[in-house]
């Protein structure tokens, strides 16, 4: 479905800029995380000197973890095996206040054949750089009006910023399309008689350091979704404040005004970018 919003050439080129300068390099003093030849993650050197005090006991038991000068080598293993010494060094980190925002809930690291690498603890992907999944729904009308959700104040990670419909990350063990599903129902209020109308878009990758000495690096799968005008979101679940639609011109103003999270920023700008005409 093409909205048919009119673009300038300098409009686009900011969206653009937007979504391609998402993916940002790590900071140079950090040190790789690396599993079977590869670089899977980055750590902060505040987090290699723990997890080196740690190791460095008499008491470790640790098989699969090493720590060089350089670097914090995983050793391959069953996705059981890695995850069980992994949660233990998570749980050690957090105890010297390491990772932020620690939610029980694990999120799974995969090969690029979907298989499971490990389980982990989805503050801990921060803290270790690893790259997560995550859905963001864009929800709009047939007269071009894009739903946006405010975030709760109690959010602990962009507090009354400005999302996408929905969005979420993907729980281990959990496919695309059930999260998606998911959080369409728990925090809009979407029922299954709404789903015909969702449309799988494709998928963002985005990497940016945090203040925390975490990297924030995730793959964004992203949906369209038609709704009718009537139609109004429901939250289920506390984390959104409310719902509001807003026509294209507002959103790319509220955009370059910083008001939306850069996650949804970023998939924004490719909805806009998506559903426009040049001048």
């Amino acid at each position: 479905m093409k909205l048919n919003y009119v673009i300038s050439e300098s409009t686009q080129s900011a969206l653009l800029e937007i979504i391609e300068t998402a993916y940002r390099s790590i900071p140079n003093n950090f040190f790789p995380v690396v599993y079977k030849s590869q670089v899977i993650g980055c750590i902060s050197p505040s987090c290699l000197m723990f997890i080196q005090e740690l190791l460095d006991q008499d008491q470790n038991e640790f098989f699969l973890i090493q720590v060089t000068k350089d670097a914090l080598i995983l050793s391959e293993a069953s996705s059981h095996d890695l995850s069980l010494e992994l949660k233990i060094l998570a749980e050690f980190l957090r105890t010297k206040k390491v990772f932020s925002h620690w939610r029980n809930e694990n999120f799974s690291f995969l090969r690029e054949d979907s298989h499971e690498v490990f389980q982990l603890e989805r503050a801990a992907f921060r803290g270790f750089g690893f790259m997560s999944h995550a859905v963001h729904i864009n929800g709009f009308t047939d007269k071009g009006l894009l739903w946006l959700a405010t975030r709760s104040e109690s959010k602990t990670v962009d507090p009354g910023l400005l999302d996408n419909l929905t969005a979420g990350g993907i729980s281990a063990l959990e496919t695309v399309q059930t999260c998606a599903i998911r959080e369409l129902w728990e925090e809009a209020g979407v029922t299954s008689n709404q789903l015909k109308n969702l449309y799988p878009i494709g998928s963002l990758e985005i990497r940016r350091p945090l203040p925390q000495n975490e990297v924030h690096h995730e793959r964004i799968f992203t949906f369209d979704l038609v709704l009718e005008e009537e139609w109004t979101p429901t939250n289920h679940d506390g984390e959104v404040h409310h719902f509001q639609k807003y026509d294209l011109e507002e959103i790319v103003n509220l955009i370059f005004a910083d008001k939306m999270t850069q996650d949804a920023a970023v998939v924004t700008a490719d909805f806009i970018l998506r559903h426009s005409l040049r001048t």
